[in-house]
């Protein structure tokens, strides 16, 4: 084939071909097809030309079929999503009319993608600290609740989430793409306050921590779902440190020390209590080996002084006892 020829037929197909790989983000996979053969087309066509000598012509047709081949596999990465496990992706713009797509996790590839903006939102179980400082985006401070009786704890807690995957559409495109500062981080530190003014501090810090920590859950987890309807479901919350008052954390560790010495005594009345009654059992072993209460008396009387310098216990064959003092 003559080479002008050539580079005009290979230019026409380049042309054509830019334009229907372009386009398909718009009229979809069927035309990203075709340009993508027109484009290949091109690329064979201008190393095809050949000048009047037979000599390949590396100019015009071939350098268009470079360009358009160029194109081509741009397109085709712009095309090409990742999500990764755990994730959806959501198409958040998209010139195709495919806003509100959600992708699965995995490769994905689709000329419509090509244009869009996608946004990968994670769904599986994750946690949330505020902790008293601030380190990270996901990460915010600690939370300063006012207790029963009027005291000023600071506390860190975490918070463990998860959002059910057929609502992250609904989450993205109803609060945003700052849905954690919306929805969780507002709660977050509202209901700590509102559940701990029913505890004394010294409730929330020792005996009573575990049932703070399940009503924080609860009403946590009934709040969210009053506000956004189930799109992030609450799955526990722990509070991993506390500071209070040093006047607050003496009478704790006093408390504490309280708490042992009542469990020592207790151990001890129980010791004595079991002595005792291994005591009283021998005793009533013995008495029963007398006929009369006079009689054990006399044993008692006997055992008892037997050993004692100076004195003697004489005891008769009528039962009777006679104490001699030497």
């Amino acid at each position: 084939m003559d080479s002008k020829i050539a580079s005009k037929l290979c230019i026409i197909l380049g042309v054509a071909s830019i334009f229907m790989v372009i386009g398909s983000s718009l009229l979809g996979m069927s035309v990203f097809i075709v340009g993508a053969a027109l484009a290949i087309a091109c690329f064979v066509l201008g190393f095809l030309g050949r000048d009047e000598h037979g000599d390949r012509k590396i100019s015009g047709g071939i350098s268009f079929g470079v360009i358009t081949i160029f194109v081509l596999v741009a397109i085709f990465l712009m095309s090409t999503v990742q999500v990764e496990a755990g994730q959806k992706g959501v198409i958040v713009s998209s010139p195709s009319g495919n806003i509100g797509e959600v992708i699965d996790e995995g490769w994905h590839f689709d000329p419509a993608y090509s244009f869009a903006t996608v946004e990968n939102i994670r769904y599986n179980t994750q946690t949330v600290e505020y902790i008293g400082y601030d380190d990270d985006i996901d990460t915010v401070g600690g939370i300063t609740v006012l207790t029963k009786d009027s005291l000023v704890v600071d506390m860190d807690i975490a918070v463990t989430f998860h959002i059910p995957p057929e609502m992250v559409k609904k989450l993205r495109f109803e609060y945003g793409s700052d849905w954690k500062i919306t929805i969780l981080h507002q709660e977050v530190r509202s209901v700590p306050r509102l559940t701990c003014v029913n505890y004394t501090a010294l409730e929330i810090i020792s005996d009573k921590r575990p049932e703070v920590e399940s009503a924080i859950t609860t009403n946590l987890s009934s709040q969210i779902m009053d506000r956004c309807g189930g799109c992030i479901v609450v799955d526990k919350v722990i509070i991993r440190e506390m500071r209070i008052p040093k006047a607050m954390s003496e009478a704790v560790e006093q408390k504490l020390i309280s708490q042992q010495q009542l469990e020592k005594a207790r151990i001890d009345l129980e010791r004595v209590q079991v002595e005792a009654e291994a005591s009283k059992a021998a005793v009533d072993k013995v008495r029963e080996s007398f006929d009369s209460d006079e009689a054990y008396l006399k044993y008692i009387l006997y055992e008892t002084l037997k050993d004692m310098n100076g004195v003697q216990v004489v005891l008769t064959d009528s039962g009777t006892a006679t104490v001699k003092v030497v």
